[in-house]
């Protein structure tokens, strides 16, 4: 009975020592992280450029592209002519110069205007053409292959960027209105692709403009040459020496020595000179004759040598000009005829070598950035000073008062008119989104008449070939309180809360519903602005003071840059989605970075382009990805476009270490501390700095940590505390930069402390052998009973058979009683 107790006992205390240990076993945890794989957030928006040249392939001819011939000496070449093919495309134009006169320079240019269709000055301006240099025969810095912007400011100054692609010598000195910049570029078949950013080659060229440029006014391709020049002097023409220097003089004869003997022979060379007055006494036969190189004549046919009807003059100057009203005066040798001919004032003493350029261009793109644009530069002065404003007399840039940010300015009038003014050199055009934003504040008006005033004003002109100049009129206040009466020309307008004092008053007027005015007077639209000013004018003996801040003329295009998605995924390539909405028709391009490459695009029309219907390249460390004007009239204007791009997965690196320790460990006990290890790199193996990382470990208790990559694109987070629990957790870790993401996990097995596992299992094997052995004690107890019937008929056996009773007992389980 003992042994079944004890049994007993050993059994109840493994059944309550089971879900003990059980309750500490945790195997597999991995709570919500199958869904979690992947994440999405929202990326920087990307820029699209669109292309604002028109006919840049030549593919129709030259219009809109204007001719300009200066100093070319044909020759009977024709100067401008469309070639087949250009570079992969139709067509390339050729543009011939051969060099004209020597006293100055020679080109053909092709400008186009952008006057009508005015291209605003941004930091994303980027200049694309391709050229190829087919003949520069010349030495000379003005022997050139170049591209042209000419680029307008605020203050009226225009600057141009010549672009050179071959040059005969090294280049022009750069001035305040005109930069060169040895422009070098990729080749392709012999042509050079020039891609340049407009806006930093300006703030390298042009320093102190470069914060009040406005916009491109033209661009022009252009090749120049220069003539060369040999001077005009004919060894067969020399002097006979008689004053012992080794110069001719007015007191020496002047022989044509046909054979260049150098003795003169009266019966074969001809006297050119014998003096003026008096004539000099007969020349002797066979004196020895000399030259002098500044006797030289004027080359009428340009063979090279003298001929009977050319004058022949004494180059005092050295200039190779013939200087009559110099002092001293250039003699002249021989110049009645039948010898000679008069010679000309100005004529050149020299030979041109004339020089040819000739150079083809293609694909010649001008692309601006899209988005809101101000025309007008420092409208809140927050430079703290008048920067981009001409006429500036009587103005100051005030930080006592603003109306937003912490500068206006200040115009104190006293018995004057006063204009702070801005030259808008881009001339928009006045259309449905033109607005003119204005704030002003009156601080003080004495006087009451007319001449007293504090308004805002524009300046523009009409489409008509006269184009006729025009203005708008906005006042805060009058001396009188009323408005002027309006002209022809000039309409005037009151600001709201007109004539409040110590208050500001602010416009924000759209334009076009203004120039109705001048539609009935018999102006031509669309109108155009060309000038803003700030005006503040008092009587004699009165004075006026107005604040002037946030003034401003923006221009709204179209499309606005794509909006971005980013998308990652456990250890794969990474996508990114850009979708650029109401794209016009035209040549247009979308930076996305470097590291990123086109899975596919998607048209308006929801097709996938052709690899063949789009180009990439990478320009300083950004791929441009380019649908051309060929692509783009294949769908409709102002449609959505939809841009797919792919990288490789930022998150390059994740695991975890014990702390104190660097090596990497994914087992840890339960309880104890770890450090999380992230490195982020971009496509080309750059360490990404100040991504932002995000560390979630899931357990029972999910922790999140976050912060920034150093410059080596390292993000630890240190002494994280680890679950209690054993089991299996998942880290996962996520970075986003603004150009890539990426997103990795990985396991981390917990291993309990005390050995719950070892009492678990050990409960279940002992609890499976107290049922054993109380299910075999069971057997045996139920086998006894069933023996007892045995032993009677043993008993009554026969004696021999009895015998073998102690044999019987001890085969038989269970007690027997001995047999009498």
């Amino acid at each position: 009975m003992g042994s079944t107790v004890l049994l007993q006992r050993l059994l109840l205390l493994s059944l309550l020592a089971l879900p003990i240990a059980a309750s500490q076993i945790n195997v597999g945890l991995s709570t919500g992280t199958n869904q979690l794989l992947t994440y999405q957030t929202s990326g920087p928006s990307a820029p699209i450029s669109f292309q604002r040249i028109n006919d840049s392939s030549f593919e129709t001819g030259i219009a809109p592209w204007t001719e300009i011939d200066y100093n070319n000496h044909t020759s009977g070449l024709q100067t401008i002519q469309i070639v087949h093919p250009g570079l992969n495309d139709n067509s390339a134009i050729q543009l011939t110069v051969n060099s004209g006169n020597l006293t100055i320079d020679s080109h053909v240019t092709l400008l186009q205007d952008l006057s009508r269709n005015p291209v605003a000055f941004g930091n994303s301006l980027r200049l694309r053409a391709s050229i190829q240099s087919l003949t520069l025969q010349g030495s000379t810095t003005t022997d050139r292959v170049e591209i042209s912007l000419t680029l307008a400011s605020s203050i009226g100054n225009n600057a141009r960027i010549h672009y050179v692609l071959a040059s005969g010598s090294s280049l022009p000195t750069n001035t305040t209105s005109d930069g060169y910049l040895a422009a070098t570029g990729t080749s392709s078949s012999g042509w050079t692709l020039l891609d340049r950013n407009v806006a930093t080659d300006a703030a390298t060229i042009f320093p102190a403009l470069f914060t009040i440029l406005t916009s491109v006014k033209d661009v022009r391709l252009s090749v120049y040459s220069t003539s060369q020049s040999t001077p005009t002097y004919d060894p067969r023409i020399k002097y006979y020496e008689t004053g012992g220097d080794s110069y001719w003089n007015t007191t020496e004869y002047v022989v044509y020595d046909p054979d260049s003997d150098g003795t003169y022979d009266n019966t074969r060379d001809t006297v050119l000179y014998n003096g003026t007055t008096p004539v000099l006494p007969p020349l002797p036969n066979q004196v020895p004759l000399v030259n002098d190189q500044w006797i030289k004549f004027v080359d009428t046919n340009l063979n090279g040598q003298w001929d009977p009807g050319e004058a022949i003059v004494y180059d005092w100057h050295h200039d190779g000009v013939y200087d009559y009203n110099s002092n001293p005066t250039d003699p002249t040798i021989c110049g009645s005829p039948p010898l000679c001919g008069p010679p000309i004032v100005g004529s050149l003493l020299q030979d041109p070598v004339r020089e040819q350029t000739k150079a083809l261009f293609d694909q010649v793109e001008l692309y601006s950035t899209n988005g809101n644009y101000d025309w007008i530069h420092n409208g809140g002065f927050e430079t703290g000073d008048l920067n981009g404003w001409g006429n500036t007399a009587g103005f100051i840039a005030a930080s006592n008062l603003s109306h937003s940010g912490t500068f206006s300015s200040l115009g104190s009038a006293a018995g004057t008119t006063i204009d702070l003014a801005q030259s808008i050199d881009g001339r928009p055009a006045v259309d449905s989104s033109t607005r003119l934003l204005a704030s002003g504040y009156i601080g003080s008006m004495t006087g009451g008449s007319s001449s007293d005033r504090a308004d805002v004003w524009l300046g523009l002109v009409d489409s008509s070939p006269q184009a006729n100049p025009l203005a708008i009129y906005y006042y805060f206040k009058t001396g009188t309180g009323t408005l002027p009466s309006n002209t022809t020309d000039t309409v005037n307008h009151k600001v709201a809360g007109f004539g409040s004092f110590f208050q500001w008053l602010s416009l924000n007027q759209s334009l076009l519903p203004e120039t109705g005015y001048f539609d009935v007077a018999g102006y031509t639209a669309p109108y155009r602005i060309e000038t803003i000013g700030l005006e503040t004018s008092a009587q004699t003996s009165s004075t006026t003071t107005a604040y002037f801040d946030d003034i401003s003329t923006p221009a709204f295009y179209t499309p606005t840059p794509a909006v971005s998605t980013y998308y990652a995924a456990d250890g794969i390539n990474s996508t990114y989605a850009y979708s650029a909405a109401r794209v016009p028709q035209g040549s247009f391009y979308l930076s996305v970075p470097a590291g990123q490459s086109v899975l596919n695009i998607t048209s308006p029309a929801n097709t996938i382009l052709q690899a063949s219907d789009y180009t990439t390249q990478t320009v300083a460390g950004t791929r441009l990805i380019t649908v051309p004007i060929s692509t783009s009239l294949k769908y409709a204007s102002l449609g959505d476009w939809r841009f797919y791009a792919t990288s490789q997965n930022a998150l390059t690196s994740l695991y975890a270490t014990a702390t104190g320790s660097n090596n990497p460990t994914s087992n840890f006990n339960g309880g104890s501390s770890s450090n999380l290890v992230s490195q982020s790199k971009d496509p080309l193996g750059s360490p990404l700095s100040n991504s932002n990382v995000t560390f979630i470990f899931y357990s029972s208790s999910t922790q999140a940590f976050n912060g920034r990559t150093n410059n080596q694109g390292w993000y630890n987070q240190t002494n994280v505390a680890l679950p209690q629990n054993a089991g299996t957790n998942i880290l996962e870790a996520i970075t986003v930069s603004s150009s890539y993401i990426g997103l990795r996990t990985t396991q981390l097995t917990i291993n309990s402390a005390f050995p719950w596992a070892i009492i678990g299992y050990a409960s279940i094997i002992g609890a499976a052998l107290v049922l054993f052995c109380l299910f075999y004690l069971r057997s045996r107890r139920d086998r006894s009973q069933h023996a007892v019937p045995l032993q009677s008929s043993i008993r009554n056996l026969p004696g021999p058979a009895a015998t073998d009773k102690n044999k019987l007992a001890a085969m038989t389980p269970g007690h027997l009683e001995p047999i009498a």
